[in-house]
């Protein structure tokens, strides 16, 4: 395989792996309920990435059963970082 068509490999494969990180939440303060409002009403940016979506989806529905909690543990504990 040519040294383009690895690199290119390799760099998808970073991409793909950093993909559940595109959906992080700045703000370490927030909480679940405020997170939820934020995203409801366009204060997260559609993402390019379909991984990307699943985290986000699965953070919105992690933080709609726990609307107390902090979403940045909620995003924590979805994708095991």
């Amino acid at each position: 395989m040519p040294l383009a068509s690895r690199a290119l490999v390799a760099a998808f494969a970073c991409l793909l792996t950093i993909a559940p990180a595109l959906a992080a939440i700045t703000d370490p303060e927030m909480d679940c309920a405020t997170y939820l409002k934020s995203s409801a009403t366009g204060g997260h940016k559609p993402k390019a990435h379909q991984a990307s979506h699943d985290v986000e989806a699965r953070i919105r529905a992690f933080c709609a059963a726990n609307p107390k909690m902090k979403a940045i543990d909620a995003e924590m504990t979805v994708t095991g970082d």
